[in-house]
């Protein structure tokens, strides 16, 4: 007991570590982070107002109003902005066996996987929080939604379990990279899909894409179907449980699977040589 707590202790403190030295650098030129506070809500207001103007000139989409809408989008947002902050190296590991960086985690006696994540943790990346929070919480009020403890609860564990399937995505395409020392392409499809999936709502979607993004690559659990649950909406599918518990169960099994994926990966890992 006294071996587990010391390590945890340790691994907590080398996190600490990590995490002051990532937030100096990208302090070091603040003008970037006054870039980032600019583009980034631009981005994602602009995104959710072509949507009002859609839905307000033409009619609701597949059944969903202007205001679930905002709802998905704002909750999409929420794990999306976490992503960045926490798990952004996963995006990034072919670069880092291109140019030997990837060749350091194996050097050090520690986690290889918890060096990758912890060695960077993307402090801009609270950026993409702001337009998520802010536009989360116009649809919370725009569907009249109940701020109970329950609902609250469900929240949390509803972007927990976003998180983790994001993250679970993103890990298992980086360890592509130990095969083919490329995959910035899979990526950014990766990254396009989930801004379509999880922003919008599922059913928009032929009925295969629906089975797709719900039993084999379950992202509709980010977004699509939790809301779904929580707004009382019609869904393509009747799954046994409450919809909104399944995204925290699915997230867990998820990231449980890609960490068997990148264990499975650095056994097949090879130096660039770089």
């Amino acid at each position: 007991m006294t071996t587990m707590v010391n390590r945890v202790k340790h691994y907590s403190s080398v996190a600490a570590c990590f995490a002051r030295l990532a937030i100096q650098r990208q302090l070091e030129y603040p003008l970037f982070l006054v870039s980032w506070l600019l583009m980034i809500p631009i981005q994602y207001f602009s995104g959710i107002w072509m949507l009002r103007i859609i839905t307000d000139r033409f009619q609701a989409l597949n059944g969903w109003d202007f205001p679930e809408i905002t709802f998905i989008y704002g909750l999409g947002l929420l794990s999306h902005g976490l992503l960045v902050v926490f798990f952004i190296n996963t995006w990034h590991i072919d670069h880092m066996v291109i140019n030997g960086a990837f060749d350091r985690l194996l050097l050090r006696p520690m986690s290889v996987f918890f060096q990758l994540v912890a060695s960077y943790v993307n402090f801009i990346g609270l950026v993409d929080l702001i337009p998520g929070f802010v536009i989360f919480l116009y649809g919370c009020h725009a569907v009249g939604f109940e701020w109970s403890a329950a609902n609250i609860g469900k929240l949390v564990l509803i972007v927990l379990g976003g998180l983790l399937i994001r993250a679970a995505l993103f890990i298992s395409l980086g360890t592509i990279a130990f095969w083919t020392k490329r995959n910035a392409s899979t990526v950014s499809l990766a990254l396009s899909t989930l801004e379509r999936v999880t922003m919008y709502p599922l059913s928009l979607y032929p009925y295969l894409v629906q089975v797709l993004f719900t039993f084999v690559v379950p992202l509709g659990f980010i977004t699509f179907y939790p809301a779904a649950g929580m707004l009382g909406k019609e869904t393509a599918f009747r799954l046994p449980l409450e919809l909104a518990l399944w995204t925290p169960v699915l997230g867990a099994l998820c990231f449980w699977v890609s960490l068997l994926v990148f264990r499975w990966g650095m056994t097949k890992y090879e130096s660039s040589g770089s």
